[in-house]
Order: structure tokens, then sequence, then C-alpha cells
């Protein structure tokens, strides 16, 4: 006869080191994931309309039940932070950390999604609630043309964006905190950009999955003179 093995019985100490070995493992696998592969992250608010939906009543609950949620590749962040990867371009929608003197920031500093405007050198004007770039107005018909509308405050006067750091500005300009309020923004404090709407699959009886893509008007804007 073959003698069976017999099994270990656990200690109700090692069944609980087990399991919480198991539950740690799996929260950092995630957090590198999270940290260095990809994440996601969902619109809260209406500062980008009509291009994003941010829920309807505006809480966070909504929000995270109705709004968009954004594909965000963090490998491209730090590529681009070790400069093996090209800067942000105009047009491309980035994810930043809150300034800390914002204006318009309300207790802790949370993470804002808005359309990047200028990059560094570029003369930045908003007036009238048109836009100039290096003296060339921006078409902003992926704005008008989708239902959104102009407006809000105007920068004063031209604006030279820094080295090192980028003018945005929200879709729905009438309701956005933007760099009209706090000034451009340090490339460091981008977390990266958004790269395409993984949710909700549907809107309106129609698919809401879509790359997100830079405005043709944009290809029309000179360099820095």
């Amino acid at each position: 006869m073959k003698k069976e093995k017999e099994t270990k019985k656990l200690t109700f100490q090692e069944k609980l080191i087990k399991e919480i070995r198991g539950y740690a493992e799996a929260i950092v696998i995630a957090l590198v994931i999270t940290t260095f592969i990809f994440t996601t992250v969902g619109v809260a608010g209406s500062s980008m309309d009509p291009t994003f939906y941010g829920g309807g009543s505006g809480s966070i609950v909504d929000s995270l039940l109705t709004g968009d949620r954004l594909f965000v590749a963090k490998y491209e962040t730090w590529l681009k932070r070790a400069n093996l990867l090209a800067g942000y371009q105009r047009g491309q929608i980035v994810i930043f950390r809150e300034k800390a003197d914002s204006p318009c920031r309300r207790g802790r500093r949370v993470f804002l999604v808005k359309r990047l405007i200028g990059v560094p050198g570029d003369e930045v004007l908003v007036e009238n609630a048109k836009v100039y770039i290096n003296g060339s107005e921006l078409d902003q018909g992926f704005i008008t043309d989708n239902g959104g509308r102009l407006g809000g405050r105007d920068t004063n006067g031209t604006i030279i964006v820094p080295e090192g750091e980028y003018f945005v500005l929200g879709d729905n300009r009438a309701h956005s905190c933007d760099s009209r309020f706090f000034g451009t923004i340090p490339f460091m404090s981008i977390a990266g950009k958004a790269g395409a709407v993984i949710w909700p699959p549907m809107r309106k009886g129609k698919s809401n999955w879509h790359v997100v893509k830079i405005p043709a008007s944009f290809k029309d804007i000179p360099d820095t003179p």
C-alpha cells in the first residue's frame, strides 16, 4: 500500500498571512500597471462639453456612473519624461494635476482634463471668444459644429508660453477654469494624454467608443514666428 501524504493543516494565522499576501500581490501588480503601462480617467463636470460628457448633475457619483472614461497610455508619459518621445502637441487632450495656487482649487488638488492649445514658445491670445496662436486664428469648428458654445474669460493680452510649460483650455470655454485663470501648466504635472473614450460603450443609441484625435484645424497653426 502506498502511504498517503498527509496534508498539513494551516493554522488561522497562516491562512490569514496567505490571504493578505495574495491581496498585496494583486495590489502591487495593479499599481505597476496603472503607473507605468495604462490607466483610465473619468471625466467629471462640463468643462469639456461637447467633446466629453462629464455627467448631467455634476455630482461625483453621476460622473462615475454616466460620464465618459478615457484610456491613458502611461508608458507614453514616462517615455516623454525620459526624452525618448517628443513632447505633447497642440490639440491633444491632456490630464494634469491641478496647480497648487489655482484660484479654482477647492480642497485637495485634483486631476483636470483640458485641451492643449499652446506649446513652449507659442504666443497665445484669447479675445472675444476667439483664439489666436502665433498670430493665426484657430478655427474652433470642432466645438461649435458639435453644438458647443464659445465665450468666457479672455487672456490678459498675449501670453508667451514658457519653456517646459503648456497653455490649456476647456472646450466648454464659458464654463472652464483653465490657463486663462491659473496660467500655463508645467510639463511634469501632465499625467498623460487622452487616447480613447472607452466607457460607456453606447450613448444616445450610438457607439461611444472612439479614438481621441487632434482636430484638423490645429494643422493650420504656424510654428513660433
